[in-house]
C-alpha cells in the first residue's frame, strides 16, 4: 500500500463518490481525466486506488497492488 495525504483545503465527502469518474472534476481548468486513468491502470494490475478526507484537513489518497504470489493465484493472473 501507498498512501500520500496533505493538509489542504480536502476533499468534499459528497463528491468523493465521484472523483475517479471519467470527465468529472473539481478544478475550473481541469479536463477530469487523471484520477480516472490512475484507477484503470492501478485496478487492471489488480489493485484498488481510494481516496478520503483527510482529517482535520486535506486529502488522502492510496493504493494498493497484490503481490505477485497473489496475483499469479488469482483466476486472471498478473496483466502486463
Amino acid at each position: 500500500m501507498v498512501e500520500v495525504a496533505d493538509t489542504g483545503t480536502g476533499l468534499d465527502p459528497g463528491y468523493v463518490g465521484r472523483l475517479f469518474e471519467s470527465f468529472y472534476t473539481t478544478k475550473a481548468e481541469g479536463m477530469g481525466v487523471g484520477l480516472a486513468i490512475s484507477r484503470s491502470i492501478v485496478e487492471a494490475h489488480g489493485g484498488r486506488l481510494e481516496a478520503a478526507p483527510n482529517e482535520p484537513h486535506g486529502a488522502v489518497f492510496r493504493f494498493t497492488l497484490p503481490t505477485k504470489e497473489k496475483a499469479q493465484a488469482s483466476p486472471e493472473g498478473l496483466r502486463s
